[in-house]
């Protein structure tokens, strides 16, 4: 490969969450994080990520009360 060649990074960008869940239990968690989004990536795809991190602690059987996904640049 020539020495000016350059790796092309992905482009992400930073996305701000908060999601609200109750369990079967009743008992209710919120949590809100940064997550890095890579191009193309839907917002569908990002609510599953976020709530598989819930169903791996609580089970997969959660009622999800709120969920907001924002771009984190103002």
């Amino acid at each position: 490969m020539p020495s000016s060649a350059q790796t092309v990074q992905p482009t992400t960008t930073a996305y701000h969450w908060v999601m609200s869940v109750q369990t079967p239990d009743g008992r209710f968690n919120t949590r809100s994080a940064i997550v890095d989004v890579p191009g193309g990536v839907t917002r569908q795809q990002v609510f599953e990520f976020v709530y598989k991190q819930f169903a791996e602690e609580y089970g997969a059987t959660l009622v999800v009360l709120f969920f907001d996904l924002q771009p984190n640049q103002l």
